[in-house]
């Protein structure tokens, strides 16, 4: 290939590249090979500076179709880091061990974040001031998760990726031998799992109807007293039921393995035949 040492990248080249990774790179996603159109898309106005000849920039395109796969907006550190790369002249099979070796890590945080932190929290928020009346709910949707998720995060970590270049690989690794990317997966996990459990009461309002009569004697007097099911389960655990369901859920879903359909599907069963017998 030519010499890349000596390009005509500009910032507005690097920019065009950020951009064209926001708006366009999920748009030709594809079983085959996944993002690997998108990524190449995305690259293309830096690689078209930095290849002088059609030969040479066909071969540098071919080099970035290859499998790609990563989350949307953490990916953004990948292939700033990848244009970063190529713009000083570095040789495509050390660009494509960059992007293979990151994008499991940077798959895993995105995930990690989008699954059980952003989509949740925001959907919880979200939910309860639309079931308020509050049109509140669609804008926290659209600026926290669109926006927010969408835009903001991915401009800043393309960036972050652009200025460190291939050094975001030492930044990536720790000095105990797990990553630091692992941590702060285990971090948003624990966390992300404690908040939205926090919402289970305000979120599934379970209770049971099961009253009990008994009679009691009352100063010398026979009397009845009706003891109710779930003023009993207040006093033991407030909210209860809700836990256990999704206790249950938990059980079904980790440790039999069942698909969230198949746990649907049993709830729904368990919520139809409480209320019918009821119970619940």
């Amino acid at each position: 290939m030519a010499n890349k040492e000596n390009n005509n990248v500009k910032r507005k080249d690097i920019i065009k590249v950020m951009w064209r990774y926001i708006l366009t790179f999920q748009w030709s996603w594809n079983y085959e090979r996944m993002q690997a159109l998108g990524f190449a898309w995305s690259i293309m106005p830096v690689l078209k500076k930095v290849y002088t000849t059609k030969e040479d920039l066909i071969e540098a395109v071919k080099s970035h179709m290859n499998f790609f796969n990563v989350n949307p907006a953490t990916g953004g550190t990948i292939i700033g880091a990848s244009a970063a790369m190529e713009e000083k002249g570095a040789k495509s099979n050390a660009v494509n061990s960059l992007k293979t070796g990151l994008m499991g890590p940077f798959s895993g945080i995105g995930d990690t974040l989008m699954g059980v932190l952003a989509r949740p929290l925001l959907g919880v928020y979200a939910a309860s001031m639309a079931m308020a009346g509050n049109i509140g709910g669609f804008w926290l949707m659209f600026l926290g998760y669109g926006v927010l998720w969408g835009i903001v995060i991915k401009y800043a970590l393309f960036w972050v990726g652009y200025n460190e270049g291939i050094n975001v690989v030492g930044e990536v690794a720790g000095e105990d031998g797990k990553s630091r990317i692992d941590k702060i997966t285990d971090y948003a996990t624990i966390f992300g799992i404690t908040v939205v459990g926090g919402f289970i009461p305000s979120i599934l309002n379970v209770t049971t109807p099961v009253e009990f009569t008994r009679n009691v004697e009352v100063q010398g007097e026979m009397t009845e007293k009706v003891v109710k099911l779930q003023s009993v389960f207040d006093e033991l655990l407030p909210n209860l039921i809700p836990i256990l369901l999704v206790g249950v859920a938990y059980f079904l879903l980790q440790k039999l393995d069942w698909s969230p359909i198949k746990v649907l599907l049993t709830l729904i069963i368990i919520g139809f035949g409480g209320s019918v017998l009821g119970i619940l």
